[in-house]
C-alpha cells in the first residue's frame, strides 16, 4: 500500500458524448462514434499476467521490479477468483473499444 498512497490513475475512460464534443471542438462533425464491447481471451495464468504486465504500467512503475512477478501474481489470482477461467484454459477480460467516423 505504501507505493500507492498518492497514486492517481492517469488514463481516463469516457462516453461517446465526451468524444463527440471533443471531435467538434477539434473541428470535426462525429458520423458515428460508439463504444463496442470487446472480449479479450488469455491463455491461462501466465496469458492474462502477459496482459497485466504491458497494460498495468502505472501500477508496475510504482514498484521495485523485485515486486513486480508477486504482483502479477496476486492481481492475476484475484481477477481469477471473481472470473474464473473458461474451458481451453482461457482467462476472459470484457473490455470496449472506442470506434470513431468524423468528418472535416
Amino acid at each position: 500500500q505504501e507505493y500507492f498512497a498518492d497514486f492517481a490513475w492517469p488514463y481516463g475512460f469516457h462516453g461517446p458524448k465526451e468524444y463527440q464534443d471533443w471531435l467538434a471542438m477539434a473541428g470535426l462533425t462525429p458520423r458515428r462514434v460508439e463504444l463496442i464491447p470487446k472480449p479479450m481471451d488469455h491463455k491461462g495464468v501466465e496469458g492474462l499476467k502477459g496482459w497485466l504486465r504491458t497494460t498495468w504500467l502505472p501500477y508496475l512503475e510504482r514498484l521495485p521490479r523485485d515486486l513486480h512477478e508477486p504482483f502479477l501474481d496476486q492481481a492475476a489470482t484475484s481477477y481469477l477468483h471473481a472470473h474464473p477461467l473458461l474451458p481451453g484454459d482461457m482467462a476472459r477480460v470484457d473490455m470496449v473499444r472506442l470506434e470513431v467516423e468524423a468528418e472535416r
